[in-house]
Formats: C-alpha cells, sequence, structure tokens
C-alpha cells in the first residue's frame, strides 16, 4: 500500500502521541491485531506490553521523533528516547539512571495500521543501563 509522506507522518505522530500519553487501550487503533517482528511473541497483545513494559520501567519516558522516511508501505524512524528507570525493565531492577537514547525502528503499514515492526529499543535500553559510562543526560 502506497502512503504519502505527509498521511504516514500524520499517523506516525498520532501514534507516537498514543504511546507517550499512555494510552495503551487506544494501541489497536494504530497496530493491527496480527502485527508481528516486535518480540519473540506476535499479536496485539504482545505488542502493547512491550510497550507497556518501558513506560513500568521508565515512567516518564517519551519518545521524541528524529526523523522519519516513508517508502511507499514502509515508515523508518530515528527516535530519541529519555526517562528515568525508577522500575524493572527486561531483568534489570530500578536504578535511577536517566537515560537518553536513540532508536532506529522500521514498521510496514497495512490498511492503515502498522502490521510488522522492526527496532532495537530493548536492547539499546538494557545496554544504556547495564554499561557504566553510557547514560546520558
Amino acid at each position: 500500500m502506497e502512503l504519502e509522506r505527509a498521511d504516514a507522518v500524520a499517523l506516525y505522530e498520532r501514534y507516537l502521541a498514543c504511546c507517550n500519553e499512555r494510552r495503551f487501550d487506544q494501541l489497536g487503533d494504530f497496530v493491527s491485531e496480527a502485527v508481528s517482528g516486535s518480540g519473540p511473541v506476535d499479536g496485539l497483545a504482545a505488542y502493547v506490553d512491550g510497550v507497556r513494559d518501558v513506560c513500568t520501567g521508565f515512567p516518564d519516558y517519551r519518545w521524541e521523533v528524529q526523523d522519519v522516511v516513508v517508502e511507499g508501505g514502509t515508515i523508518a524512524a530515528r527516535l530519541v528516547g529519555r526517562g528515568t528507570h525508577t522500575g524493572a525493565f527486561s531483568g534489570v531492577a530500578a536504578t535511577g539512571r536517566k537515560v537518553e537514547v536513540q532508536e532506529l525502528v522500521v514498521y510496514r503499514i497495512t490498511d492503515g495500521r502498522i502490521d510488522r515492526c522492526w527496532g532495537d529499543l530493548f536492547p539499546v535500553l538494557r545496554d544504556a543501563l547495564t554499561t557504566p559510562g553510557r547514560v546520558t543526560c
């Protein structure tokens, strides 16, 4: 499905607002029930759990778009994420550390919803928490 750049960017900005505002119950407006590629388990429920896990570990976490590339039905985005690690995340107990990380994520959009997602946020955040001197802010 070909997406006009302006439509794709607007869709993505609404999706990120939903994430940043913690409206997890509305992610299905942007993400397909059969989404895959975002983790070891596919499907909308697993996708929502992944976003929720980030926000549980980093309650003040926010995603900020730096660059968006749209090609056909694909969106590639470079994001900066910032937050404070005050809850458990990916097996790492709360450290109180403030983090600022770059994330690269690629989405395939079908029928107006994300149906494939490939990103590097979880390993990037884990690395930021477990590598001395790696954390910014």
